[in-house]
């Protein structure tokens, strides 16, 4: 039987390892206190994008969703959305239950968020078991990684079978190099980090259109590769952003138009 685990750190051969349940950081506390790296500012922007796509009347599915991160944001900026409903296999994950995970605050999650939330516990891989409600948007984010291939690839089909035709998948994880063995990952929190081109393949197999690609993340390096190439007016205006800008900043920038140089991307796809 295979084990769940919080790192993929080698105590377990990888290929006993069902999922590891490490979670992102929690990027307010990290905002907060003055120390944050570029990934707090990729998942920041990302969470926030995910909410802004949220309509009047839409049923929210976040996989894998841990603490909880969306929640904060989607108080003040989805407020009419009809129900949120986070799936995690690990309950100790979910504190967002009863507490506000920006100040560790006690809350009552009836009275705290203006629409209605729901908790499930189970694998992503098997949620649609125990998820009865038709879902307008599901958030699918940081988490693919975390499980063996074969795993998120049936997660991708439970997103299928539980969205309403028309519906939007929001998913984002890390990029692995086409040359390069999935399961040598980028960090030990991870069991397998899928190729750009293995993830298109899985979502269209599935019934999934993509709309949109973003690079979220990347390595400063490459893009000056790429700055190296283009025509003068493009440096031109490319060049006092890298000048001004912080570090942290500019990596989850400029690699928005470039997601096969990125090390994370995200995919906004509809169900067929």
């Amino acid at each position: 039987m295979k084990k769940i685990v919080y790192k993929n750190d080698g105590t377990v051969p990888v290929e006993d390892i069902l999922c590891t349940t490490y979670q992102m950081r929690n990027f307010y506390k990290q905002f907060r206190d003055g120390f944050f790296s570029h990934l707090d500012v990729m998942n920041y922007i990302q969470h926030l994008v995910a909410v802004r796509m949220m309509r009047k009347g839409n049923t929210v599915l976040d996989v894998c969703c841990g603490r909880g991160l969306l929640l904060p944001l989607m108080r003040y900026h989805a407020k009419e959305i009809k129900k949120y409903i986070g799936v995690d296999i690990e309950p100790k994950n979910i504190e967002a239950k009863r507490k506000h995970i920006c100040n560790d605050k006690p809350i009552d999650p009836e009275e705290f968020y203006p629409f209605e939330t729901e908790w499930v516990i189970s694998n992503a891989s098997e949620m649609s078991q125990k998820i009865e409600d038709e879902i307008d948007f599901i958030i699918y984010t940081s988490s693919i990684e975390h499980m063996q291939k074969e795993d998120g690839e049936k997660s991708i089909e439970e997103c299928f079978k539980l969205l309403k035709p028309g519906g939007r998948l929001f998913l984002s994880c890390p990029n692995t190099a086409e040359d390069r063995d999935g399961f040598d990952v980028q960090y030990k929190a991870h069991v397998y980090e899928w190729k750009l081109s293995e993830l298109r393949s899985c979502l269209e197999d599935n019934g999934f259109s993509i709309e949109k690609e973003y690079g979220l993340i990347g390595n400063l390096r490459d893009f000056a590769v790429v700055l190296d190439e283009a025509p003068g007016i493009v440096r031109g205006f490319f060049e006092p952003i890298m000048d001004y800008l912080p570090r942290e900043f500019l990596s989850t920038i400029l690699f928005l138009g470039w997601p096969e140089l990125a090390k994370e991307v995200l995919l906004i796809c509809r169900k067929r």
